[in-house]
C-alpha cells in the first residue's frame, strides 16, 4: 500500500446545505421568461434550466417560456393575464427591446431626417413608459422581477444581410434604461448587452465576418446563448463545483476541499485505489454547437468543475477508470493539481447528463410548438371573430397561406404548425409536464466505482 500512498486519512464532506443556500431559484419556484423571439427560441434559458436540473436534481424548479416572436412591451401588457400570469409565476425574468426600437427606422447609413429621428426617440420613450408599467404590475402581484438588458444587434459584422446601422446604439439606450429601472425598484439585472458586445468585438478583431449573433444580425447563435447563460449564472452567483474529491494526508485539508459528494468505501490493495463515489450533481454537458461560446467565457472554470485530486501519489502515471470506463491516463502531477472530469465526455456522469439534455430537448420542441400557437393567436387571430371555432380558424389560415405568403415563407410555416398543433394543445401541455418530471428523474445521482491504478510499463 505504501508504495503508492503515504498514510492517507480520507474524509469527504457533502456540502449540499451550502449549495442550497446559493441556489437563486429554489424548490417549487415557477419562473416565467418573458420576451420576444429571442426568448421564444430560448436557448439561453434552456441552458439555465439544464444547469439547474443537473446541478440541483433534488430541487425542482419549473421554467415557463413566455416569449412571442416580434413582441414589444405593449404586447406583454396585452397578454399579461392570459399568457404569463396564468402560470402563477413566482419570478418574472424579462427581456424586451429588440423590436421596440423599430429597426425599420434605421438603414445602412446615418440620417439627418428630423421626422425619422423624432420617431426613433418616440419609440424609445414609449418603451421606457411601458417597461416601467410591466415591472410595476408584476411587483404589485408579489412576483419577483429579474430584468435582462437586451441582446445586441450586430451592426459591425461584414455580412450579406442588410445592416440597420444604429439599432445597436438604440438597444444600448434601452439597456441603460433597464439599469435605471433596476435601481428604481431595487431589482437584479442581467447585462447581456455588454458581454455580447465585448465578445463580438473580440471575434471581429480577428475576423470581420465573425459574429456571436446569427447571420440575421438579430438572434444570438448557439454560442451566444451559452454566453448569455454564463452571464445569468455569474450574476446570480451560482456555484461552480459539480463535486470535488480530494484525497490528502491530513484530515483538515481533505475536509476543507471535498464537496458535494460522498464516499461509500475506500481501499488501497496491491497498489490499486478503489472508492465508491456518489456525487450530488451531474456535469453540465456542452454540445458541439456551443463549443465556441464555452471558449469565449470561462464557463468550465466558473460553473463546471468536477474535480478529483490526489496529493499522495508517488511519481508516475496512473489510469483512472469509472465503472470500468477508462477516463484517461494522468501523471501524478496532473492528479495532484486536480483533473476536471467534465473535460471527458465519455464518463458515465457526462453520458447521464446528455440523457437529461435529450429529455429537455424534447420538452423544448413541444414548448416551441405551443409558443407558435401564441404567436398566431396574439397576432393574426387577435381580431378574428370566430377564434374559438377551430374549423373556421383552419379555413381562415389556409386561405392566408394561399393568398398572402409565398412558398417557403417563414410565417406560412408558423400557420401550418398552428393548424397541426392546435388540436394537440392539451396533450402537449400535459406531456410537457411529464418531460419536466422525467428530466429530474434522469438527473438523480448514481454511485460510481472509481479505480486509480499505476500505468503498466
Amino acid at each position: 500500500m505504501r508504495n503508492l500512498y503515504s498514510t492517507v486519512f480520507l474524509f469527504l464532506l457533502c456540502t449540499h446545505i451550502s449549495y442550497a443556500q446559493q441556489t437563486f431559484f429554489g424548490q417549487g419556484d415557477r419562473v416565467c421568461f418573458v420576451g420576444n423571439s429571442i426568448t421564444t427560441g430560448g436557448d439561453f434559458h434552456h441552458n439555465i434550466l439544464l444547469y439547474y436540473v443537473t446541478r440541483f436534481p433534488g430541487r425542482q424548479v419549473r421554467f415557463f417560456n413566455a416569449g412571442v416572436p416580434g413582441d414589444v412591451t405593449e404586447g406583454i401588457l396585452n397578454r399579461l393575464e392570459s399568457d404569463i400570469l396564468i402560470h402563477r409565476p413566482t419570478h418574472a425574468v424579462i427581456m424586451i427591446g429588440m423590436n421596440d426600437v423599430n429597426r425599420n427606422l434605421y438603414g445602412p447609413k446615418a440620417t439627418t431626417s428630423v421626422d425619422t429621428l423624432q420617431k426613433r426617440e418616440a419609440a424609445i420613450a414609449r418603451y421606457k413608459v411601458q417597461l416601467d408599467s410591466i415591472v410595476r404590475l408584476f411587483l404589485s402581484k408579489n412576483i419577483r422581477v429579474i430584468l435582462q438588458k437586451p441582446t445586441i444587434y450586430d451592426q459591425t459584422a461584414v455580412l450579406k444581410t442588410p445592416n440597420h446601422f444604429g439599432v445597436n446604439d438604440a438597444l444600448k439606450q434601452c439597456a441603460d434604461y433597464v439599469h435605471q429601472l433596476a435601481d428604481k425598484y431595487q431589482l437584479l439585472t442581467i447585462d447581456y448587452w455588454t458581454i455580447l458586445q465585448t465578445v463580438n468585438t473580440q471575434l471581429q478583431a480577428k475576423d470581420p465576418s465573425a459574429t456571436i449573433i446569427s447571420q440575421d444580425r438579430v438572434h444570438p447563435a448557439a454560442p451566444g446563448h451559452l454566453v448569455m447563460a454564463y452571464q445569468f449564472l455569474k450574476t446570480t452567483q451560482m456555484p461552480k463545483q459539480v463535486s470535488r474529491i480530494h484525497i490528502a494526508e491530513t484530515f483538515k485539508e481533505t475536509k476543507r476541499l471535498s464537496q458535494n459528494c460522498s464516499i461509500q468505501s475506500f481501499s488501497v490493495k496491491s497498489g490499486v485505489c478503489k472508492m465508491h463515489v456518489k456525487e450530488n450533481a451531474l456535469p453540465f454537458p456542452i454540445l458541439p454547437a456551443q463549443q465556441q461560446g464555452a471558449a469565449l467565457v470561462p464557463f468550465a472554470a466558473d460553473f463546471n468543475q468536477e474535480i478529483i485530486e490526489m496529493t499522495t501519489l508517488r511519481p508516475g502515471k496512473y489510469r483512472l477508470r469509472i465503472d470500468s470506463v477508462l477516463v484517461g491516463v494522468f501523471s501524478h502531477v496532473q492528479l495532484k493539481a486536480g483533473v476536471n472530469l467534465t473535460d471527458f465526455q465519455h464518463t458515465p456522469q457526462y453520458r447521464q447528463a446528455l440523457q437529461v439534455q435529450a429529455i429537455l430537448s424534447d420538452l423544448w420542441k413541444m414548448e416551441s410548438k405551443l409558443r407558435t400557437l401564441k404567436l398566431v393567436e396574439y397576432g393574426l387571430l387577435k381580431t378574428f371573430e370566430k377564434k374559438d371555432d377551430f374549423g373556421a380558424v383552419k379555413l381562415h389560415l389556409e386561405e392566408l397561406i394561399r393568398t398572402r405568403y409565398p412558398a417557403g415563407d417563414w410565417f406560412a410555416g408558423q400557420l401550418k404548425t398552428y393548424i397541426e398543433t392546435k388540436p394537440q394543445e392539451h396533450y402537449l401541455t400535459e406531456q410537457s409536464e411529464v418531460l419536466r418530471q422525467r428530466a429530474y428523474q434522469a438527473a438523480q445521482p448514481k454511485e460510481h466505482l472509481f479505480v486509480i491504478e499505476p500505468e503498466k510499463k
